[in-house]
């Protein structure tokens, strides 16, 4: 809105700006001076779409409305506690429509004995045994529910019920609150995005969310050269599905308002207190980093060895477990396949196989995944008497390794015999490798003397609030990093931690405007047209004494008081006592209701339709009216009937 001033008003008289500047506020109060005034020339204009927004000279109109309507409480969240410390209640009411009233209710089934920043867990009552997990969800229609999942599924946990500590619930209701509201209001985002938070209220028990499905608001911002780069409704709301490109849209804003010296932006950006602060607030998060890292290792060996065998002889590899291999042998014998020779003194203990060489490798880590990818086992020069040279080998890979057997050499059938052989294996084992660091950006701030901790978060769930801990603790929870073997999931019990300090007392140093300022006005002194008065400046070598003058223009008489008038207006009073209708008890019978109104700058009571006026403006002072009333409301209420048998007195 812009105000029309006379064109003189700046470089004039003073009589020319005076008569300016009344000018404008005479304008200006006529259109927005009254109650009614300010709802039809502002309110109605910036929330209704027929209403047209008007300069205050009513020269211009344009179409301004800049909100979307809220609906009434569009979700409520009720939480009741039990005396283990657990929520034995849960009630989730929605407004689908918007309307202004619940049509769905959704009562949890079980206790709640954890709270998570996307679902709940339930325990045995007052317990953390037999735990189930829960997360929300909710379809295109906006109906919360909940559904069974893992841990692993959920994220910011913590415990609430007793035995985790003593009066949790309600110490935290307004956090606890908070994070299921938010979980809720997530999900139903998750299942439609057209669905909007306006506003949030709550109480010890209770959340409430204002909203409304989105629409299209219409806005002034072509006139508004700050205003015309804003986002539209349809471009914020696909950011929920486009999270990734809130980080563009926020350094685009930022950019484009570095560079305009009218600009928000810019002006908080490049004003003092932007730079310099008393208990300055410093922000900080200390945050766990985890990468998976693909390596491909080989092991290999070799060697020689004898056989005891009386025929055929077959090789494999045997898998142990996932840290053992061995490579074995067996011979056919006369009495078929893992028939040990009577001869051999080495029996395997009835399976006939025997292990030429056992391969142990790294023991498993919980963060590592391995996949064998070739493992190859090969006898070589495999000579005795009475038996024929040969050489045989098995290649294969692991959860799929060819465990065929092959044949090696023969020896005759008539008694043992103690070939000599050649060995080698060769193994390629592929591994996921997690590693993690610690990025602790606190670290200067943790070990300064003179910044306290003021908030924290751990994984969403708030465990310092307003330099007092909050005594919710985040549970353990779990990550998935994706390697080129697997999926390695790992879990810690944090992962990043959000903090605010305060730091230190970098106040702005007033004293020396203090010293002036208490100087100046100690001793000015009004000569009705003339300001005289003493200073004290401040210059490279000290303090200094001066004086100052400055001439002041003609005063018009001002009014005493603001000119006002007392109205009434007949009331129809319909209410009845014991004794009967109030008409029939009051004398007389006619009762009003008064108004006090602000007279015009024409000294016109505005009396309103049907009103009488009882005083015309003035400077009215109705102090004993009005204390005689109160007195009257005040004894009103006093226990008249004495309950106690007591007199009381008024």
């Amino acid at each position: 809105m812009a105000t029309v001033m006379a064109g003189n008003a700046l470089g004039g008289t003073y009589d020319d700006a005076k008569s300016a500047g009344t000018g404008s506020a005479q304008t200006a109060l006529s259109r927005f001076g009254s109650q009614d005034g300010s709802n039809q020339n502002i309110s109605q204009p910036l929330t209704s779409p027929t209403k047209l927004l008007q300069t205050v000279d009513g020269s211009q109109s344009f179409q301004a409305n800049i909100t979307s309507p809220s609906s009434a409480k569009f979700l409520e969240v009720f939480i009741q506690p039990a005396g283990t410390g657990d929520l034995q209640k849960v009630i989730v009411s929605q407004d689908l429509d918007t309307n202004g009233t619940f049509d769905y209710v959704y009562t949890l089934p079980r206790a709640v004995s954890g709270v998570c920043g996307n679902g709940y867990i339930a325990c045995d009552p007052g317990t953390w045994n037999h735990c189930q997990y829960f997360k929300w969800t909710a379809g295109p229609d906006g109906k919360i529910a909940d559904s069974a999942t893992s841990i692993t599924d959920l994220g910011g946990c913590y415990c609430i019920n007793q035995s985790c500590g003593s009066n949790l619930v309600w110490a935290n209701s307004a956090v606890i609150l908070q994070d299921l509201g938010g979980g809720i209001v997530n999900a139903i985002h998750n299942g439609n995005s057209a669905f909007t938070i306006t506003s949030v209220n709550y109480d010890l028990t209770t959340i409430d969310y204002f909203g409304r499905v989105t629409g299209n608001s219409t806005t002034a911002s072509g006139s508004i050269n700050s205003l015309a780069s804003s986002p539209t409704v349809s471009t914020l709301s696909g950011y929920y599905t486009n999270w990734a490109g809130l980080t563009a849209g926020r350094d685009n804003a930022a950019i484009a308002q570095s560079t305009d010296p009218n600009s928000l932006y810019y002006l908080i950006s490049n004003s003092g207190a932007s730079t310099q602060a008393s208990g300055k607030m410093s922000a900080c998060t200390v945050k766990r980093n985890g990468a998976v890292q693909t390596t491909v290792r080989t092991i290999n060996d070799s060697g020689t060895g004898q056989l005891c065998t009386d025929h055929l002889v077959y090789i494999k590899v045997h898998k142990v477990s996932d840290s053992e291999y061995q490579m074995q042998y067996v011979d056919t014998g006369p009495g078929g396949l893992g028939t040990a020779h009577s001869n051999c003194g080495d029996n395997p203990g009835g399976n006939g196989w025997h292990t030429i060489k056992d391969v142990i490798l790294t023991p498993p880590d919980p963060n590592r995944l391995e996949k064998m990818m070739q493992a190859n086992l090969t006898l070589s020069n495999i000579s005795g008497p009475g038996c024929s040279s040969g050489s045989g080998s098995v290649d294969g890979i692991v959860n799929g390794f060819d465990t065929s057997l092959q044949t090696s050499v023969v020896c005759p059938s008539s008694g043992a015999q103690f070939p000599t052989y050649n060995w080698s294996y060769y193994i390629q084992i592929k591994e996921d490798q997690y590693g993690e660091g610690v990025d602790n950006q606190c670290a200067t701030l943790e070990n300064d003397p003179d910044c306290r901790l003021q908030n924290e978060t751990v994984d969403g769930v708030q465990t310092m609030l307003n330099f007092n801990a909050t005594g919710l603790t985040p549970l353990p929870s779990c990550r998935q990093f994706i390697g080129q073997v697997g999926t390695n999931t790992i879990c810690r019990n944090w992962w990043q931690k959000k903090r605010s300090y305060v730091c230190g007392n970098q106040a702005y140093d007033f004293s020396a405007i203090g010293t002036r300022f208490g100087k100046v006005t100690t001793t000015v002194t009004d000569n009705t047209s003339s300001l005289d008065f003493q200073d004290k400046r401040l210059t490279a070598g000290g303090w200094s004494d001066a004086t100052g003058s400055f001439a002041l223009p003609g005063r018009d008489q001002s009014p005493t008081c603001e000119q006002a008038c007392k109205t009434r207006k007949p009331k129809n009073d319909t209410q009845v006592t014991v004794s009967g209708d109030v008409t029939e008890m009051r004398n007389p019978a006619t009762s009003y209701d008064f108004f006090y109104r602000v007279c015009d700058r024409n000294n016109v009571c505005p009396a309103g339709p049907g009103e009488e006026i009882v005083k015309d403006c003035q400077c009215i002072n109705d102090f004993n009216e009005a204390a005689t009333i109160i007195q009257t409301l005040r004894t009103a209420g006093k226990d008249t009937i004495c309950t106690t048998g007591a007199k009381k007195p008024l």
